[in-house]
């Protein structure tokens, strides 16, 4: 027989209002589920309890119900309900996802089993195997859930505990203060906005993992040195948003044990300050980024990372780049981003294999490498490097360049630094996409935009005295997305109208520009009312 699925919508869209209390809860009552149900989804229920025949696995006959066959449960926006259903002793149960419960402040032994063992007809599971076929459980956005509770406490009787569980994710519960510690096969944990007490609890005995993801944990000032030496299978690892996090261990060298990490994410941890040395050991990585962690007094040296290198992020406070840059002739990727105090950047002639380039918020920054050998660069992004006076003179020999992001230079200047020259012609025809990021001394866009004629994409910023578009942009004619963000006195877009092929366009923080092109009314709408696709502020119109 197929894969039967069942999804039950109850009360979608209606306030508390707008019908009776008891309704959600009385028509799940009356259905009548099939008995080969696999898969069962019940979304905004508007009621306090879930109906019986969720909350048991026998009738007054003693037959088993549909649960015996289930898969897959999904719950949504069921923000009365006080208690989950008990599930744990469902056979085949692989993935629970529960996703909204406003009123649910613990998750007790209700959740795991709700009948003895020696008491049920089922012959198959007992009551000691908590959730035997489980593989991927997700809880996300309970703001009150306070305890999850162990299966494991308070029992005399010895328990096999999620036995097949291979991910967790654990998202938006900020109350809560305890968690269960048994997670015998996990490999994936996603930790999203919780307490570091809960998230080191779970972690406490892991010994399979392979995928950490964490993300705005509170309070989380360093990782255990036990999680890397207990599992030495870790292949991702990222870090987001831990605005405690000092380091990523107590300890210099325990990130040895982990040599299958195939990639490294460290991403706005403010109070970062060190990394281990021991990271520079790593020769399997693959993805190495360490971005807007404003504090990280020095980068750890690259030297001997390997030759699998493929994308490298660095961000740091120390007026050089790492020692070993040259020797990574794998990377096809380079973000240099948020490093204040850099002065120069070594020559990257030996990144043969680089196709993407960036450069950005380095305001001390006042020359740009060598670009002359990279002639696999297809996209090269330098923005706000309030120091450069000029681009590369080697955009000549970038014979691939299909993305070009460039501005936000010196304030000082009174133009945009020239596009136009004799040795880039070959790029008039090939570059497809141009972001330009301009300063407030800036009237117009460069006129040398005019000869890009293959652009497909153009996005413009932070041209803030500049009031029209120029007559010349309607004749780029390949044009199909043009975004404007943040151009404070634009008002006229007459030019627009001769763009034939524009289907997207996007206007974003242009006031005077979002009442004239008001749909129906405003004194541009006519020359932008034939573009399919107009998003203003985010709202499409």
């Amino acid at each position: 027989m197929g894969r039967l699925r069942t999804i039950f919508l109850i009360g979608a869209n209606l306030g508390d209002n707008e019908r009776e209390s008891n309704n959600d809860e009385d028509v799940l009552e009356g259905l009548q589920p099939h008995p080969n149900l696999k898969s069962l989804e019940i979304v905004n229920f508007g009621s306090e309890k879930f109906p019986s025949w969720l909350l048991m696995r026998e009738n007054s006959s003693g037959d088993l119900l549909l649960f015996d066959h289930l898969l897959e449960i999904r719950l949504e926006n069921c923000n009365k309900c006080k208690r989950i259903p008990s599930l744990g002793q469902l056979p085949c149960l692989k993935v629970l996802k529960i996703n909204g419960m406003d009123n649910l402040k613990c998750i007790g032994a209700e959740f795991y089993s709700s009948y003895s063992a020696e008491g049920s007809s089922n012959s198959g599971v007992g009551s000691n195997v908590v959730f035997p076929a489980l593989k991927r459980l997700v809880l996300e956005r309970m703001p009150n859930l306070m305890e999850w509770k162990d299966p494991m406490e308070p029992t005399t009787t010895r328990r096999t505990v999620f036995p097949c569980l291979e991910e967790l994710t654990l998202l938006d519960c900020k109350k809560l203060i305890s968690a269960p510690c048994h997670f015998p096969s996990l490999q994936k944990l996603v930790i999203s906005r919780i307490r570091s007490t809960v998230f080191e609890n779970i972690t406490s005995r892991l010994t399979t993992l392979t995928t950490l993801n964490i993300t705005s944990v509170s309070e989380l000032a360093c990782l255990s040195d036990q999680l890397p030496q207990n599992n030495s299978g870790l292949t991702y690892l990222t870090i987001w948003g831990c605005d405690e996090l000092v380091s990523i261990s107590s300890h210099q060298n325990v990130w040895v044990f982990c040599t299958y990490l195939r990639s490294i994410r460290i991403i706005g941890c403010h109070k970062l300050s060190d990394l281990p040395i021991a990271l520079h050991t790593l020769r399997s990585l693959e993805k190495f980024e360490v971005i807007g962690c404003p504090n990280l007094r020095s980068f750890p040296s690259l030297q001997g990372v390997g030759s699998l290198l493929r994308n490298l992020g660095i961000s740091c406070v120390d007026e050089v780049l790492p020692t070993g840059l040259q020797s990574c002739t794998s990377l096809s990727e380079l973000h240099i981003k948020y490093c204040p105090n850099l002065i120069s950047i070594p020559d990257l002639g030996e990144l043969h294999s680089l196709t993407g380039l960036e450069i950005s918020d380095c305001s001390n920054l006042k020359s740009i490498p060598n670009l002359r050998q990279l002639h696999s660069l297809t996209e090269l992004r330098i923005m706000r490097c309030q120091n450069l006076t000029h681009l590369p003179e080697e955009l000549d020999c970038l014979t691939c360049l299909e993305s070009l992001e460039i501005g936000g230079f010196c304030e000082e200047l009174d133009a945009f630094p020239s596009l136009s020259s004799t040795s880039i012609q070959h790029l008039y025809a090939s570059l497809e996409k141009l972001y330009l990021y301009g300063w407030d001394k800036l009237q117009s866009l460069p006129d040398d935009i005019q000869c890009f004629t293959a652009l497909r994409t153009l996005w413009i910023a932070k041209f803030d005295r500049m009031e029209a578009l120029p007559e010349w942009l309607g004749n780029l004619f390949s044009l199909q997305n043009l975004d404007i963000f943040c151009c404070e006195n634009l008002m006229y877009m007459a030019t627009i109208q001769r763009l034939t092929k524009l289907t997207i366009l996007q206007i974003s923080n242009c006031p005077k520009l979002k009442e004239r092109c008001a749909k129906g009314t405003g004194a541009e709408w006519s020359n932008i009312a034939h573009i399919p696709l107009i998003t203003i502020d985010g709202n499409d119109i």
